[in-house]
């Protein structure tokens, strides 16, 4: 395992009294912005090039003349493209178009069918179509965002496509990490895909300038092995936490590998004490009810924060964003449960 790359991070130290002008910028980047958002709904998109498969979409735009940069948003297993909803919401009142993907494979009525949840879960986390579709899910989503600039009066000149990035979570989070240049492994799906075992390739989408991953999945069942990560080309930011378990067990610090093995250059890892999976999606105002959490309240903040500073930083070049990714920065925005942040960078 390619542990030496971990000596390499930057471990930020945390001063016990954050500067009062951190602690009102940190709480500035976790609120919504100044920007009304026009939330419009895509309910029947096909895509006529693999077999009419749906893929409904909900796009949150900001109000405003400039072409807003754009956020492809994918939602864990069992989710719908409202499942993240304040999460996009957030980045749209800053400037930010948030394309929110609805999965047809991986979705709500197929985790609740039957009422095996659990098994419904393992299934759909294993359906080679639903594994290796869900990429081609985000490379559609650009193109119809392509076609919305010219073909869609409400949408022309509204979104800047040279400056795209895909922000994920759990299942979301693998789509995400392929997009931006992980190899899926063929090792557990089902059917099985010729030869068996080995990396899928050719996934990555070149439009895909950043990657968002809440819950990021490590080595091991059912999506990556530790080569999966080698390929990553592009700025990673991870987010999770000491009680973020992975599915089918084994403990939170795995998710840690994926940024351990991936190549140093513009890679964070947001990593908060206590917080648990279902802390990093939030379908707050969208009227649909989400996953219970204990500690979603205490983490989103940092969460929101850490997101739109990375961002800023790689869609908008705001180099000053930079410096709101340190554990002296979102120090401030601590709570609750949630008491600790750690934040490494290579």
């Amino acid at each position: 395992m390619a542990r030496a790359a971990v000596l390499a991070w930057a471990l930020v130290v945390v001063h016990p009294v954050a500067m009062a002008g951190q602690a009102s910028s940190a709480q500035a980047l976790a609120a919504d912005g100044p920007l009304a958002v026009d939330t419009i709904d895509f309910p029947d998109l096909r895509d006529a090039a693999r077999g009419d498969r749906p893929v409904p979409m909900k796009l949150h735009l900001p109000a405003g003349p400039s072409p807003a940069p754009l956020v492809i948003l994918s939602h864990g297993a069992g989710g719908s493209r409202d499942a993240n909803f304040a999460q996009a919401h957030h980045l749209a009142s800053h400037g930010y178009a948030v394309l929110a993907l609805e999965h047809p494979g991986s979705g709500t009525a197929r985790f609740l069918a039957g009422g095996r949840y659990m098994a419904n879960l393992m299934e759909m986390t294993r359906d080679a179509s639903e594994v290796l579709g869900r990429p081609h899910d985000v490379s559609f989503a650009i193109d119809q965002a392509t076609l919305w600039q010219t073909a869609q009066p409400r949408l022309q000149g509204r979104l800047d496509l040279s400056r795209v990035a895909v922000m994920g979570h759990s299942f979301g989070a693998y789509t995400a990490l392929v997009a931006c240049g992980a190899l899926p492994a063929r090792d557990w799906l089902q059917p099985p895909v010729a030869p068996g075992r080995g990396l899928v390739d050719g996934l990555a989408d070149a439009r895909v300038k950043a990657c968002i991953a809440l819950s990021p999945q490590g080595p091991g069942a059912p999506f990556f092995t530790e080569a999966s990560y080698a390929t990553i080309d592009r700025p990673v930011l991870g987010i999770s936490g000491s009680a973020d378990q992975p599915q089918g067990g084994g403990s939170p610090r795995t998710r840690r590998l994926a940024f351990e093995l991936a190549p140093a250059g513009g890679q964070w890892l947001v990593w908060l004490a206590n917080a648990e999976h279902s802390a990093f999606s939030d379908p707050t105002g969208s009227g649909k009810r989400g996953l219970p959490s204990f500690t979603r309240s205490d983490a989103q903040p940092i969460a929101r924060a850490a997101t739109l500073a990375f961002l800023d930083l790689q869609l908008r070049g705001q180099g000053e964003a930079e410096q709101w990714l340190t554990e002296t920065a979102l120090r401030p925005l601590l709570r609750g449960r949630v008491d600790a942040v750690e934040v490494l960078h290579k």
